[in-house]
């Protein structure tokens, strides 16, 4: 009998309930659902999104493969995983981020972060997040200081999609700021100069950002798609940007002088990565909680430390930061919030007959 692997290892005694799902379909409903966040990162970044996917992908799968063959797993970049991880690092990417970035950045999430625990399910974070974190700690600079506008303003002037492309990563056009960076800094009156106040535009994801997270329509497609797969299930997301929007509208006010109960909850929700976090690593299976009240406690405090972050830290986005934190506390939430035990209550109902 096949070993089960990482949080499956968990239920080795019977009874067992036979699942159409595998990993590796899972793992390619997931490719499915990133492509739109993928295409509309090309939309709007142009040439240079295509590069930074390509880079990541070709990265990550040449680590996944040495790092199966080192450790005596066999061949595993069919089964889905690391193009996840690989798709998800570059949509968390500046779309003037040079190759070193990208390649050193992957390659830590794939072969530290992943392999280094033992692979696929024994992962403690998300390796995406993982390499996140470890480019933003080593290539600070590149991560919060290289935002570049769209594309579509160069295309509207006259350029065609390749010109556009290289004008956006030149070194005078570098200097844009993400809206939550505006935001941070110059408040709202920063954000109605810079023309960065739009909700629609937010919405599509015509702003300055990092490739994959900016448009949250695209990415709200594939979160739909998974959905209706029932590859995910809606508490983390929902409860994760629910806790944003009103922990952001009781507290956004206050570091603007505007005081309570006046922030505005629904920049909050459309700006930064908080959707892509929300829909794609949040919810992973490895890295989140067992049981339905433990994964709401795990969403409630995502929330929490996302907006504190955001609001009163010293960066401008904490979507990164919130849930490798919390991954790390998700052995805990799972001590003391158990999943029901399959077959409890029926137990408890034959013997309440037989007394």
């Amino acid at each position: 009998m096949a070993k089960a692997k990482g949080k499956a290892g968990a239920g080795l005694f019977s009874p067992h309930i036979h699942s159409p799902f595998s990993v590796e379909k899972v793992m390619w409903d997931v490719v499915i659902a990133l492509i739109p966040a993928g295409i509309a990162g090309v939309y709007f970044f142009g040439a240079n999104a295509l590069r930074i996917i390509a880079i990541s992908l070709v990265t990550g799968l040449l680590t996944e493969l040495v790092m199966g063959i080192l450790s005596k797993r066999g061949i595993t970049i069919f089964d889905g995983s690391v193009v996840i991880t690989s798709l998800l690092f570059a949509y968390n990417l500046p779309p003037a981020a040079p190759w070193y970035v990208i390649v050193f950045g992957n390659m830590f999430a794939v072969a530290i972060v992943k392999w280094a625990f033992g692979g696929l399910g024994y992962n403690f974070m998300n390796p995406a997040i993982g390499g996140r974190l470890f480019v933003m700690i080593a290539w600070s600079g590149v991560m919060s200081g290289r935002w570049s506008p769209t594309i579509r303003s160069f295309m509207e002037k006259g350029m065609d999609f390749w010109q556009a492309s290289q004008a956006i990563v030149s070194p005078e056009m570098m200097t844009s700021a993400s809206a939550l960076t505006v935001l941070k800094i110059d408040g709202y009156a920063g954000l109605y100069k810079q023309g960065l106040f739009d909700y629609w535009n937010l919405f599509i994801g015509n702003v300055p950002g990092c490739i994959g997270e900016t448009s949250v329509l695209a990415i709200l497609i594939g979160f739909v798609y998974l959905l209706v797969r029932r590859v995910i299930t809606w508490e983390v997301p929902v409860i994760y940007v629910g806790t944003v929007a009103f922990l952001s509208w009781i507290f956004g006010g206050l570091s603007h002088g505007t005081g309570w109960f006046t922030g505005d909850a629904l920049f909050h929700i459309l700006s930064g990565g908080l959707m892509l976090g929300a829909c794609f690593m949040a919810n992973d299976s490895v890295t989140s909680p067992l049981s339905f009240s433990g994964n709401v406690f795990y969403a409630l405090m995502l929330g929490f430390l996302t907006t504190m972050i955001r609001l009163f830290g010293g960066y401008p986005e904490g979507v990164a930061f919130s849930i490798a934190v919390m991954n790390i506390f998700v052995p805990l939430i799972d001590r003391y919030f158990r999943p029901s035990l399959y077959g409890y209550r029926r137990a408890v109902l034959k013997k309440a007959r037989e007394s």
